[in-house]
């Protein structure tokens, strides 16, 4: 399959969705149930990567804060800013504005084939590129096994932090003041 041959779809409630089973029924079912009133009620919005049979892969996107509070400590905070090239600012913030990557996921049949990746990378282009807000980090609630934690740290993702070990997620961030080219 060609790039050429992908079509990325906004959500909208006349939207017929192709084929998709990405072996998770809660992931599935978002996708059929609920992502058109997620819309609806402005909650968030989905996005589907289709080819001309089949949608490859979906994902959904809304507005969100990494807070200070999400932040193990105060020192922590301080090295977080700073690292990520916020220390400029005279009064310090509480919170930086993100965009809540809320699910994201791939047909059974496409997984493992770099569809994820095209996702990420279309969401860092978008945020960094003709963004309308500000934007500073894009945030996951990552399901907090190997393969989900390992993905999105092979695509920039961090540990906000370390609190979360035996949740069901872990909140992760990316910084896209990284993606910048300057």
């Amino acid at each position: 399959m060609q790039k050429e041959e992908l079509q990325l779809v906004r959500l909208q409630e006349d939207t017929e969705i192709k084929h998709f089973d990405s072996g998770d029924e809660d992931l599935n079912r978002f996708l059929y149930e609920d992502a058109k009133e997620y819309s609806k009620q402005l909650l968030a919005v989905t996005y589907l990567l289709e080819d001309q049979n089949n949608t490859i892969s979906y994902f959904s996107l809304s507005n969100d804060l990494l807070f200070y509070s999400d932040i193990d400590n105060k020192s922590k905070w301080r090295k977080f800013t700073k690292h990520i090239g916020l220390n400029f600012q005279k009064r310090k913030r509480k919170s930086y504005p993100a965009v809540k990557l809320g699910r994201l996921a791939t047909n059974k049949d496409y997984q493992s084939m770099g569809f994820g990746k095209i996702v990420i990378d279309w969401i860092k282009y978008s945020f960094t590129n003709n963004n309308k807000t500000g934007c500073l980090f894009i945030t996951v609630d990552a399901y907090n096994n190997s393969g989900a934690v390992k993905f999105y740290e092979n695509n920039g993702f961090q540990f906000v932090n370390s609190n979360t070990e035996t949740d069901k997620t872990r909140l992760m961030y990316c910084s896209l003041l990284e993606e910048i080219i300057l």
